[in-house]
């Protein structure tokens, strides 16, 4: 195993270079946007990735009981404080406050009711506005049809809103739940992988999609080895992994990352040789203020856009839509590689 004292020093200047980079109302903020910054989505992500990295970490309370705050009448979260509530949002916030079980159970109460007015009845998947949320007005669009890319099932926002839910008591044997599965099953492609709405890449959805499935009962052993069998085949010779389901690509920590939490989620010698490799790189690519190099991750589709891959020409870090755009404060990129250091430290030494 990669040495843990080497490994327990790069997450400890990566906690130091999250906590000490919040804005001063308490919230992380990342992502440039036509909106501003993120902050409560952005703040979601973070926490959670800080109590999976150190359950321990305290840090968290603070931006959490400010989100807490912030929950707005209809029970949803938000990009920021000027954007409609989203699901996506909602669920991340809703996983972050699991981990810190301070909370009056109506807001938790409350958050679950809003992710249910955003599964398709057709499809069984979330999607990420639902036409109730306005955002339609929001971006000006004369009508609902200009933003039904957004207002349809997403793979990437199933699979959190599935874990928010089942985090937040909904039985796994719900009708609501098992639809969603059923789903996100069948959103799988061929080769294995999850493609995203949101993202530039295959291993955010295919981590989310893998673990929503693993709680709810609906993967099997053989599933899970054949998906990792497929990424091991992309790992790039220096240990890896870009956002290309082909090799001699630059490596990219964000899908490095969540490469390697999808792979342990199913550890065995071969994936746990592959993941050494992956976190030597991590370790060596780290930057001296304790973050990591960012690239463009973040995918804004025009709203009307159901099929990503339908749009060919995409603009990186613009303003807009039809755009691909980087984590400039380098925070989102940095929690989720100290997220997979810290599993890779746990699964690595035998402690999980």
């Amino acid at each position: 195993m990669q040495c843990a004292r080497e490994i327990d020093g790069t997450t400890q200047r990566a906690e130091n270079f999250i906590e000490s980079n919040r804005s001063e109302d308490g919230l992380w903020r990342d992502f440039h946007t036509l909106a501003g910054s993120s902050s409560e989505w952005v703040t979601g992500f973070i926490a959670y990735a800080l109590r999976q990295a150190n359950p321990l970490n305290d840090a968290v309370v603070a931006p959490l009981s400010v989100l807490v705050r912030r929950q707005r009448p209809n029970g949803g979260w938000s990009y920021n404080k000027i954007v409609p509530t989203d699901c996506d949002s909602t669920a991340w916030i809703l996983l972050a406050l699991s981990t810190v079980p301070q909370w009056k159970p109506s807001v938790v109460r409350r958050g679950s009711r809003y992710i249910h007015l955003h599964q398709s009845e057709s499809l069984g998947g979330f999607s990420t506005y639902s036409t109730h949320d306005g955002i339609d007005a929001f971006i000006e669009a004369r009508d609902l049809s200009l933003v039904e890319g957004w207002l349809h099932a997403h793979p990437c926002v199933t699979a959190v809103a599935i874990q928010a839910l089942l985090i937040s008591q909904e039985p796994a044997g719900s009708e609501s739940i098992l639809r969603a599965l059923r789903y996100l099953s069948h959103e799988r492609e061929q080769s294995g992988v999850w493609r995203s709405y949101w993202w530039n890449g295959y291993a955010y959805s295919t981590y989310h999609a893998l673990k929503a499935l693993h709680w709810g009962g609906a993967l099997t052993t053989q599933e899970m080895r054949e998906v990792a069998h497929h990424l091991l085949t992309l790992q790039q010779p220096d240990g890896s992994w870009s956002n290309r389901e082909n090799l001699h690509q630059c490596g990219m920590a964000f899908e490095t990352a969540f490469v390697i939490l999808a792979l342990l989620l199913s550890p065995g010698p071969e994936v746990l040789k592959a993941a050494e490799k992956a976190v030597r790189w991590l370790i060596a690519y780290q930057n001296e203020d304790g973050s990591w190099p960012t690239d463009p991750i973040l995918r804004i589709p025009p709203p009307r856009v159901k099929n990503p891959t339908d749009l060919k020409k995409w603009h990186l870090n613009r303003e807009g839509t039809g755009v691909i755009i980087e984590d400039g404060a380098r925070l989102f990129t940095s929690a989720a590689v100290l997220w997979a250091l810290a599993v890779y430290r746990k699964v690595g030494s035998g402690s999980v």
